[in-house]
């Protein structure tokens, strides 16, 4: 009987090894809103004949955070759904052991996905969590996410100029202070966080102080830097209370949650409006605050 039972097991591990990524996909029952995806997209056959392929997965349940009216758009522009699909799709075969925090692995069309690792053992690709890990195939290895992955909207400054985010009070300091190349380039190992306010959350600011920032380029320098982040934070990273190293050296960002509702607050009073906008060299988080620095807290008043 053991025999057997060891022969059956090694007939299905010799089968599953033979199965490519997409066969190996349609073996797991729970992605089949990413395999009708990927049809639409004409990638089938890529990735069958393909590899070695690194496949980020997001699951049925993931596809079902989206919005409709969004799913429906991305679904109706071809070329806009081939480049979501493929920003899943890593080249070479990728395993756990291989994951570092803080590391950027290109996807096959040249975008970045930034790997977190937690000490809890929990693995991150950007803002999705793994949910099942090394799946293994003929030409490749499925890693099963939670979230769709956003892709890259361009540079951070392309994002601060993008008027559907209303960021322009913010862009317009970045240009003051002359971070429009650093916060533009792609070519440096430079990655960046920005915590940007809303220009509603600029036009609640004293007018005085405003004025102040217009015209001292030293605090329009201070309040750039203290909502600046070196390196990559997705919001899965502020789920802890802590604080946020900043820019501006020596002056922290208080991170600590609502104890009704568990939303991150930045400083007490910074609410996170719009997370995980993605850039090619780095994040950008919308919120609903400009946070003071102690150096400019009395010129605010």
């Amino acid at each position: 009987m053991l025999r057997v039972v060891i022969l059956v097991a090694l007939v299905a591990a010799c089968r599953a090894a033979q199965l490519d990524v997409v066969d190996t996909l349609r073996d797991l029952h729970n992605v089949t809103s990413l395999l009708s995806l990927l049809d639409q997209a004409g990638l089938i056959n890529t990735l069958k004949s393909g590899g070695p392929f690194t496949i980020l997965a997001p699951t049925d349940a993931a596809f079902a955070k989206i919005p409709s009216a969004d799913l429906q758009a991305l679904t109706g522009d071809s070329n806009m759904l081939q480049n979501a699909l493929k920003y899943h799709v890593l080249n070479g075969m990728i395993y756990d052991f291989d994951l570092r925090t803080g590391e950027h692995i290109a996807s096959i069309n040249g975008h970045q996905v930034r790997v977190y690792t937690s000490s809890q053992g929990k693995y991150f690709f950007n803002q999705a969590e793994v949910v099942g890990t090394e799946i293994q195939a003929s030409n490749g290895v499925i890693f099963l996410i939670d979230e769709v992955l956003n892709v890259p909207e361009g540079t951070i400054l392309d994002i601060l100029k993008n008027p559907d985010y209303n960021l322009t009070q913010f862009a317009n300091l970045v240009h003051r202070v002359g971070y429009d190349r650093l916060f533009d380039s792609v070519a440096s190992n430079g990655r960046y966080t920005l915590f940007v306010p809303s220009d509603a959350a600029f036009a609640a600011l004293p007018a005085s102080f405003v004025s102040r920032l217009a015209t001292s380029i030293t605090y329009a320098r201070y309040l750039t830097d203290y909502h600046t982040h070196v390196g990559t934070m997705h919001a899965s990273s502020l789920a802890k209370d802590g604080h946020i190293v900043t820019k501006y050296r020596g002056h922290l960002i208080a991170l600590t949650h609502d104890q009704d509702t568990g939303e991150a607050l930045l400083n007490s009073v910074g609410h996170v409006t719009l997370a995980d906008i993605e850039a090619e060299n780095g994040i950008v988080h919308v919120i609903s605050h400009v946070l003071i620095p102690s150096t400019l807290a009395p010129i605010v008043g």
